[in-house]
């Protein structure tokens, strides 16, 4: 035994490599940012930029909770409309500068400043901001709002650079841009069309393993340019990625995985009961008989290549507030949507593809992007409702054009849209009745008001069981009232190299929120 032991104490022990710093990762980005400054922030790949330098007073964690970033705590008036939150100590600028209170009040009075026209002006021009006690800032809302914490996710830019610039000077600015700080784990080292290159902030907590964090940049019209990057081993890490993009660069990189995570985001086709589409869906057990008409499931496997969530609901499937219950109150069921529509008075007759009424035959045009996948799930969804008897016309066209000529107006009989909802349950802007009426609302005008009154109870508590209760009868409302056929949500996939370790995300996300976890990314291990 004794022998024994000593053989064993003799043997090497494998020790696992331990992260060290330095070194330098490289990200494919599709498309070019524009100005580097989170209060002029207009494509997504700006988004990306400004999310790994600058911060705001919260964020979101892994259990979907609102926590602080910038601000350490904060607490909320009896009447939920005083939000006052305590500001971080000892942060520091990337410059060196102290960070404080008075960089937030100043970003916020950017955001309130007349000449600022960016979206969501008008939201902060109606909110109160001003100093409290020492190292606070309060915000007072005019009406009730649970979600406003996550709207202080905006990054907070510096008053000592900025401080007396109007917008327009703000956004001229080479610290908005060359010499862009802030207070997050990079800083802009140096930009050219090609690539933005980050270095380390030497004052960030924690500090970065990397030193470097290279974006490539790539075309928005090639994105496979991008995919290619990291497939030739040019790049180290590329997000977005389609279902068959996935497979793509798999087929030619063995050393890429996938970071894959749920997205709160919502695909659905929306019916318009008003104008042409009156004849056809101001019925709502004909809206629901569409709905169970749909087999979500095969769409997800067959179109997304399994790489989404069958979502049946107005909320995102991974979202904190989703409810299963209404999720299955409807399920796919072919005989019972067929059952539906001829009790309704679309009835096949003899020698007729189409169910008719009244000697209207059910034809009708879904309106849907014209760029993947949108265009296809629509294909496979007017495919689907044809075994019924309904004929669906797919007109796909540019997003844009979606937008501006057909939903902006109702200008439509069915629609497919797609829309990040972001991770808190509130859809009023969506779904209220009473929301502003510039805004893209899918609410219909008459039967409304359980609904409406829902929306209002879910954003007018703080209390997270009440919230919920709000949301579920929400969900189970519009499930019985069915103003679109949800489809699914969709999943977030990120390429990444085997030679970029620690790389992690949230189990639900938006897509700039791949760098929540950047300090963590190492290349070199000691």
């Amino acid at each position: 035994m004794a022998v024994a032991l000593a053989l064993v104490a003799c043997q090497p022990v494998a020790t696992v490599p331990k992260p060290a710093r330095g070194g330098t990762a490289v990200e494919a980005l599709v498309g070019a940012p524009g100005v580097l400054n989170p209060l002029f922030e207009s494509v997504d790949s700006t988004r990306d930029v400004d999310s790994v330098i600058y911060q705001g007073l919260t964020t979101v964690d892994a259990q979907q909770n609102v926590v602080g970033v910038l601000a350490s705590d904060w607490t909320v008036s009896q009447d939920l409309l005083t939000y006052t939150f305590n500001i971080r100590d000892g942060i520091k600028w990337a410059d060196g500068q102290p960070f404080g209170a008075d960089d937030v009040l100043f970003t916020f009075h950017v955001l309130q400043d007349i000449e600022y026209t960016q979206p969501g002006a008008e939201f902060w021009r109606q909110v109160g901001v001003g100093p409290g006690g020492p190292g606070q800032v309060v915000f007072t809302l005019r009406a009730p709002s649970a979600s406003f914490p996550l709207a202080l996710r905006v990054g907070i830019i510096a008053k000592h650079l900025f401080g007396g610039m109007a917008p327009a000077q703000i956004v001229a600015s080479p610290f908005s841009g060359v010499r862009a700080i802030g207070t997050g784990p990079f800083k802009v080292g140096a930009l050219s069309p090609l690539a933005i290159s980050l270095d380390r902030n030497p004052y960030a907590e924690p500090q970065p393993y990397l030193d470097h964090l290279v974006l490539r940049t790539y075309p928005a019209a090639d994105p496979q340019s991008a995919i290619r990057a990291v497939g030739q081993g040019v790049a180290d890490l590329v997000g977005g990625l389609e279902p068959q993009e996935v497979d793509a660069l798999q087929a030619i990189a063995s050393n890429v995985s996938v970071v894959d995570s749920r997205m709160f985001t919502n695909s659905f086709v929306s019916f318009n009961p008003a104008g042409d589409g009156k004849q056809f869906f101001a019925d709502a057990a004909v809206r629901v008989a569409l709905g169970q008409a749909i087999d979500r499931q095969l769409i997800v496997t067959e179109v997304l290549s399994g790489k989404a969530d069958a979502d049946p609901g107005p909320i995102p499937v991974g979202d904190w507030a989703f409810s299963a219950a209404a999720a299955a109150l409807h399920p796919y069921d072919q005989l019972a949507a067929a059952q539906a529509l001829d009790k309704a008075g679309w009835v096949s007759l003899p020698g007729s593809k189409l169910r008719t009424k009244n000697g209207v035959q059910f034809k009708v045009q879904l309106v849907a992007p014209n760029s993947y996948p949108s265009q296809q799930v629509a294909d496979a969804l007017s495919q689907q409702l044809l075994q019924i008897g309904v004929e669906v016309d797919v007109k796909a066209v540019p997003p844009s054009q979606l937008v501006q000529n057909y939903l902006i107006g109702n200008n439509y009989e069915m629609a497919l849209v797609s829309f990040d909802v972001g991770s808190d349950p509130d859809q009023y802007s969506l779904w209220h009745s009473g929301a502003d009426p510039g805004s893209l609302n899918f609410a219909y005008s008459r039967g409304w008001g359980l609904i409406d009154s829902d929306l209002e109870s879910g954003r007018a508590t703080v209390d997270p069981q009440a919230r919920l209760a709000a949301y579920i009868d929400f969900q189970m409302l519009m499930a019985d009232a069915a103003p679109a056929i949800f489809l699914y949500s969709g999943r977030y996939q990120y390429a990444v190299s085997q030679r970029v370790h620690g790389v992690r995300m949230n189990k639900v996300i938006e897509p700039a929120d791949r760098f929540q976890y950047v300090t963590d990314w190492y290349v070199n291990t000691n």
